[in-house]
């Protein structure tokens, strides 16, 4: 067995910061560069739909100034937890009109609403603070 000699582990311990920058950022790049390259937005009434009526919703899908199509679904969250899945409309010419239903279950329970907007682009996640009312 071969140790390494003075110089090489002087030279090991200076390269050691520099080994960690190129570690951070071959973590973070990946994450940022998976990020989808178009814009999503949703627009609703409120954050509080009445339950069993009808809550209309408008979700946009744009990169730059063109409108994409791709598809919709939905997810909805308590506590951290995916608690219903449901799937959406297409979206064509870079929107999607849609109407969402909130059962008299939810009633006074803060949920998350989940829009998954995916397009040939990536896909984009809007949160969407809700609780139902009577």
């Amino acid at each position: 067995m071969r140790f390494p000699s003075r110089r090489q582990h002087a030279e090991a311990r200076r390269r050691a910061p520099l080994l960690l920058i190129a570690l951070a950022l071959v973590l973070i790049i990946p994450g940022s560069a998976s990020a989808a390259s178009f814009t999503a937005h949703l627009q609703a009434p409120n954050h509080s739909p009445i339950a069993n009526k009808p809550w209309p919703i408008t979700v946009t899908a744009t990169r730059g100034g063109a409108k994409l199509s791709g598809s919709v679904r939905y997810q909805f969250v308590y506590a951290g937890q995916v608690v219903a899945s449901r799937p959406g409309h297409s979206i064509i010419h870079g929107v999607c009109h849609d109407s969402l239903k909130f059962t008299s279950d939810s009633i006074g329970i803060q949920l998350t609403l989940r829009v998954i907007v995916t397009t040939k682009f990536g896909t984009v996640d809007i949160p969407w603070a809700v609780k139902t009312r009577k």
